[in-house]
């Protein structure tokens, strides 16, 4: 995870600052979050193009609708929310849709594999993978990605989605037994007897 810089992500500067129209405000806000939220939109919007355009639309309402934002959470929290709901609003209309599918059958497990047999093998379960994630309600897959995909902390997760701390470990937890149940499936009908 690449360390942001601390100055240029001070949210107590740049809210101030973009409160005053400050045109360098959004540019730093952008600098400071524009990848990871990126990142985040990559795996909630069905293409790249849908990605990016929820984080310009996301940093965009940011700088229109400061006065929204409540202060009671990160700033970073509440840009993953708009971004999440903008990649929502994408998606609606497109649930069946086959980009949105082939997109996340395309997820690749990155360890050099050894021959054929194994390729074949790793490739039949990351489309299981993706084809459970699919399957998840949208909470829960959101709460898995930002924790397990984009190594969000707890708290962080918690804050970005409304949840309380103890929620999002629940639902992790149920989350990953489903897709580890999910997986082994895949694994024992794919494995020689």
């Amino acid at each position: 995870m690449a360390d942001r810089p601390k100055l240029l992500c001070n949210p107590a500067e740049i809210v101030p600052l973009m409160k005053q129209g400050d045109p360098e405000a959004l540019d730093r806000l952008t600098r400071c979050y524009g990848e990871r939220l990126l990142a985040y939109g990559r795996r909630h919007c069905a293409t790249e193009e849908h990605a990016r355009d929820a984080v310009q639309d996301a940093l965009l309402a940011a700088g229109e609708h400061l006065e929204d934002f409540r202060g009671d959470g990160s700033v970073e929290g509440w840009l993953v929310r708009m971004v999440g709901r903008a990649c929502s609003r994408m998606r609606r209309g497109r649930k069946n849709n086959p980009a949105l599918h082939s997109d996340v059958a395309d997820l690749q497990i990155s360890v050099p594999d050894p021959n054929p047999e194994e390729q074949a093998f790793r490739a039949e379960l990351a489309e299981a993978l993706g084809n459970a994630l699919l399957d998840l309600p949208p909470l829960d897959r959101a709460v898995v990605l930002l924790t397990d995909a984009e190594g969000y902390k707890g708290p962080e997760v918690a804050d970005a989605l409304g949840l309380t701390h103890d929620a999002v470990r629940s639902r992790l937890a149920r989350v990953r037994r489903k897709l580890r149940d999910a997986l082994d499936g895949v694994r024992a009908e794919l494995e020689p007897a």
